[in-house]
């Protein structure tokens, strides 16, 4: 089914249900405009243009943009969620999942470009309570990280000196920043990525002499 440049349906290959347009369809047109020009430079009538609807169609499923942009990260933070728990239930040693759970997320990222890109560049558009109910008050998706590396610790697989809160949002920060330089064009295949990535931020965290000189850590 053909696309327009921007990668948008033409309104005729819209998928409709009873004759009303789907959400999804709404989310997905979006989260493309979100993602070429930014939540503040986008407008609903931009998001209804594009999918061939009148405003006030958008306004059966959302009273308002920010209620918008809120389902879409919620949606993508909840995608990347799914996925890095299915990764971290796998067979094998902390430090095994752990290299697993990277390589999946940097993978994730690097095929979800358009969606890594609205999730980590507009959620601060949000309130401060609506960030909040997406990143839950256990920080869920970087919790997974953190407990790998507490587990790896105890293992014996970890440095004692590394502190497990501060390398998992060292290592979080590393793997998010691929939506920023990540082009398939010119960059290496997704996966040939993903596993350097792994194999360098979990050898950052190894027991190593430099480690050594500090006591245990699970702050």
């Amino acid at each position: 089914m053909s696309s327009d440049a921007t990668g948008a349906k033409p309104p005729a290959a819209i998928d409709r249900m009873s004759g009303e347009l789907r959400k999804a369809d709404l989310q997905d047109a979006a989260t493309q405009l979100f993602s070429e020009r930014g939540y503040d430079g986008s407008s609903l009538q931009e998001i209804a243009d594009r999918i061939g609807i009148l405003k006030g169609s958008v306004y059966y499923y959302y009273q308002s943009k920010e209620d918008l942009l809120f389902d879409i990260v919620k949606a993508i933070h909840d995608e990347h969620l799914e996925n890095v728990r299915m990764l971290a239930a796998r067979p094998g040693d902390p430090m095994q999942r752990l290299h697993a759970v990277l390589v999946g997320h940097a993978i994730f990222v690097c095929d979800n470009l358009v969606k890594t890109t609205v999730f980590l560049r507009e959620l601060e558009r949000l309130p401060a309570e609506r960030q909040a109910e997406i990143l839950r008050p256990d920080h869920s998706y970087q919790r997974v990280f953190r407990d790998l590396i507490v587990e790896a610790q105890d293992a014996g697989l970890v440095a004692a000196g590394v502190s497990p809160k501060l390398a998992s949002l060292w290592i979080l920060g590393s793997l998010n920043w691929l939506h920023r330089w990540y082009c398939p064009s010119v960059s290496s295949g997704p996966e040939q990525v993903a596993e350097q990535f792994a194999d360098q931020l979990t050898r950052g965290i190894k027991p190593s002499a430099l480690w050594e000189f500090h006591g245990p850590s699970h702050e």
